[in-house]
């Protein structure tokens, strides 16, 4: 027979009361906190897996954080390329103004003073910032200006990288388009250069008509007077050699002779000589700016004299081509930005779609049943309650009672 002492009687209902209140205190925390796992103790599996989850949720929110600072730079670029638009946009109507044969070269120098000033502010836009003082068009260097003027040019000081941001698991985007991606690497240009024994008041603009032209550089355009008399011919040959003919016929001034297969097509002005030949040439510079600004002293430097009124016919072709290229290149640039914004979208709704994921999946593994929970604190309740009186009885109980 076990002998069992009063302190041991007493001690052991203690110990019962006191495990029926801790338990009921873990069922009041946890109702109060709302989390079934309170201590990594509780459940160290389910602990490191909800510690996995919530740093994989807070990524998920960084991406998109990150994607927020995306658009917000490719908004701003994009609402600055339809500003410069606008601009170039206004600069080719300017042009095509001052062509017009009726002008005096004074009613030219009138509409230079236009082209300046949206050069300036070309130049301008093209050193925009964004909302934290950072250039956009300066590639990596987002602390140097990009454009400055030096000698009367604009030079690019900024590099050709772009920044990029991480927009989710593996995936990073650039946010913006570096300047010289922008603003001075336009398509091939090209010139014709009059030949130094010219006697004719003659010149030779070259229009490029797509991105895969042909090189024409080196191509020859030659007028000569058919040896019995009539109307002035034209010859065009390649820098072959020997050289092939590649294009020939009577001369029309102001009409568009087409390079067969290389995408170029040139246009004659004025009245050439017998003999009389100009070299194709590529641009030497594709600058926006330089083109605009080439345009602007032409006009300024303008002369009512037959020569140059179809020098500047020649002046004023050029411009229009590479103006046309100059906005057809921000129009890729800006097509660029639209699909990297729906790909931002596309990305933003992927990150939220694995946050609610996982974070449905934590609350699974982390966060109390209510209806369970109440069930178990009732419970509880009356274990504690059951301890309490039975040891209000076992209190009472003592072999003096019985003397």
């Amino acid at each position: 027979m076990v002998r069992i002492s009063s302190n041991q009687y007493h001690q052991t209902a203690v110990n019962a009361l006191l495990n029926q209140q801790a338990k009921l205190s873990e069922v009041q925390e946890q109702l109060a906190t709302g989390r079934k796992i309170l201590n990594p103790s509780d459940d160290p599996s389910g602990s490191a897996r909800v510690l996995e989850l919530a740093q994989s949720i807070e990524s998920s929110e960084r991406y998109n954080r990150n994607i927020g600072f995306a658009e917000s730079r490719m908004g701003l670029e994009e609402s600055v390329l339809d500003e410069a638009s606008s601009s170039l946009q206004r600069i080719r109507e300017l042009t095509i103004q001052a062509r017009n044969g009726s002008n005096t070269a004074e009613d030219r120098q009138k509409i230079a003073s236009e082209v300046r000033e949206q050069w300036q502010h070309l130049r301008q836009l093209a050193n925009s910032t964004d909302g934290n003082g950072e250039y956009l068009f300066a590639g990596s260097q987002t602390e140097t200006r990009p454009f400055v003027t030096r000698n009367g040019e604009v030079a690019y000081e900024g590099d050709q990288n772009v920044r990029e941001v991480q927009v989710g698991p593996g995936r990073t985007m650039a946010t913006t388009h570096s300047g010289y991606d922008v603003f001075m690497d336009l398509p091939t240009s090209y010139r014709a250069d009059a030949d130094a024994g010219n006697t004719g008041n003659a010149s030779v603009a070259v229009y490029v008509d797509q991105a895969s032209a042909n090189d024409v550089s080196g191509y020859n355009v030659t007028f000569t007077t058919p040896p019995g008399g009539g109307d002035m011919e034209y010859t065009v040959t390649d820098a072959a050699t020997p050289p092939n003919t590649v294009a020939s016929g009577v001369y029309e001034p102001g009409e568009p002779i087409e390079l067969s297969g290389d995408g170029v097509t040139i246009v004659p002005h004025g009245d050439p000589a017998d003999g009389d030949s100009f070299t194709i040439a590529s641009g030497d510079n594709r600058s926006v700016f330089a083109t605009v600004d080439r345009l602007a002293s032409a006009l300024e430097g303008a002369s009512d004299s037959e020569a140059a009124r179809n020098r500047f016919q020649a002046v004023g072709d050029r411009a229009l081509a590479e103006i046309d290229a100059a906005m057809e290149n921000m129009q890729r640039v800006r097509a660029e930005i639209g699909g990297r914004m729906n790909g931002l979208d596309s990305e933003r709704n992927a990150n939220e779609a694995a946050a609610l994921e996982m974070k449905t999946t934590r609350s699974d593994i982390r966060d109390l049943d209510y209806a369970s929970a109440v069930s178990e604190l009732s419970r509880r309740m009356a274990g504690m309650q059951a301890a309490q009186q039975s040891y209000s009885k076992i209190q009472g109980m003592t072999l003096f009672n019985y003397l």
